[in-house]
């Protein structure tokens, strides 16, 4: 807790990111926001073919950027979705932000057929001066690096990971031949109504957080994250180098990074 006589240092937000289609797709339907301005850092994955995906992912990025800058511009506006009286203000912009890219995707889809069926998993970060909030829809992730230890923030919002939540004890073989690991149970823009999955900590000082889509964590294993995180500190060669780690291992999907350190 801050005394009376007492300032919060400025925090030093050191970030980067980076996309690549991969070695198999012919084009990427990722996308990312990196907005050090407002503390805002976004990935987001898009699904539904051609340029589809692309468009789902991108309406994404501009919503929830648009929308963090009119809710700090216009507090006294009514919200368009329901907020949480229990939430911090940061959890509430990315939730309902989320819900804004929904309704815009799904609005944009019925406008052009096309863009039928576009859709797009997203994982979203704000950092405060001293709290930080993600929030996400799908299988886009989010990690911390703490002392040298890589943990992860969210669970995909999968068939996998439910069916791990229902039996515990199953084992990696038995899980991949019952579910592909791709199959996602939410994404921005499959449904009319969305519910992302909020979290909410405080930071420390070093901390590095890592925001990816499936491109990466599905053919790079945690250990080998960890371990080029621990060892580059420059933050725009670690997202090369994951890049790099993710197409040598395979490439099979477009993989997207997002990299910040607090200072």
């Amino acid at each position: 807790m801050t005394r009376p006589n007492e300032t919060i240092p400025p925090l030093t937000l050191n970030a980067a990111g980076l996309t690549h289609q991969g070695n198999v797709r012919q084009n990427n339907e990722d996308a990312f926001g990196l907005r050090r301005d407002l503390g805002l850092f976004v990935v987001a994955d898009g699904m539904g073919g051609r340029a589809a995906g692309d468009v789902a992912a991108r309406i994404t990025i501009d919503e929830l950027e648009k929308f963090f800058i009119h809710r700090i511009t216009n507090e006294r506006d009514p919200w368009p979705f329901p907020m949480s009286q229990q939430a911090s203000l940061g959890a509430n912009i990315l939730n309902v932000g989320l819900k804004v890219a929904n309704s815009s995707i799904r609005s944009a889809a019925m406008r052009d057929p096309e863009l039928n069926r576009m859709a797009s998993t997203a994982v979203a970060l704000a950092i405060g001066q001293t709290q930080l909030c993600v929030a996400h829809v799908g299988d886009a992730r989010a990690y911390r690096v703490r002392a040298g230890k890589l943990t992860r923030l969210t669970r995909d919002h999968s068939i996998v990971e439910e069916m791990k939540a229902a039996k515990p004890d199953i084992s990696e073989a038995a899980l991949a031949a019952m579910a592909p690991k791709n199959v996602v149970t939410r994404a921005l823009g499959s449904k009319d109504e969305v519910e992302p999955t909020v979290y909410q900590n405080t930071f420390t000082r070093h901390d590095v957080y890592l925001l990816c889509s499936d491109g990466l964590w599905g053919e790079v294993a945690d250990t080998a994250i960890e371990e080029i995180l621990n060892n580059h500190h420059d933050l725009e060669q670690a997202c090369q180098l994951l890049v790099d780690a993710a197409n040598n291992a395979g490439g099979k999907d477009n993989v997207t990074i997002v990299l910040l350190r607090v200072d």
